[in-house]
C-alpha cells in the first residue's frame, strides 16, 4: 500500500527539484521551431501554437552560462541571450515569453 504513495512521491519530488525552461507563444503566429541552449544542454521544443507553451525539465549539471534562443516565427528567425544560469540550481523555472509583436522577454 506505502509503494504506490512512495513512487507518486518521488515522481513529483523529481520534478520539483528538476529546473526548468518555459517558452510562451503569445505572438499572432505559430512558433514553427523553438530551440534554446544552455551550456550543456540543447532544448528543442518543437513547434509552439499561438496562445500555447511548452516546458523542458534539464540537468541540474551546467556550466555557468546564458540562456541562447532561437524561433523560427513566420519565416523569420529571431535568435538573442537573455538570463544567467550556473551548477546546481535546484527547482529554477525560467520562462522565455514570445510577445504579440515577436519580440523575446525573459524571467524567472
Amino acid at each position: 500500500m506505502a509503494i504506490p504513495f512512495i513512487v507518486i512521491a518521488f515522481y513529483h519530488l523529481y520534478f520539483f527539484i528538476k529546473p526548468s525552461v518555459t517558452v510562451i507563444n503569445e505572438s499572432e503566429n505559430v512558433i514553427t521551431e523553438a530551440i534554446v541552449r544552455l551550456p550543456e544542454s540543447r532544448l528543442n521544443f518543437g513547434s509552439i501554437g499561438h496562445k500555447q507553451e511548452n516546458t523542458i525539465y534539464h540537468s541540474l549539471s551546467q556550466n555557468d552560462g546564458s540562456y541562447n534562443y532561437s524561433f523560427k516565427i513566420d519565416g523569420n528567425t529571431i535568435t538573442g541571450t537573455c538570463g544567467y544560469l550556473t551548477n546546481s540550481e535546484f527547482n529554477k523555472r525560467f520562462v522565455i515569453i514570445v510577445s504579440k509583436s515577436n519580440l523575446v522577454g525573459c524571467s524567472q
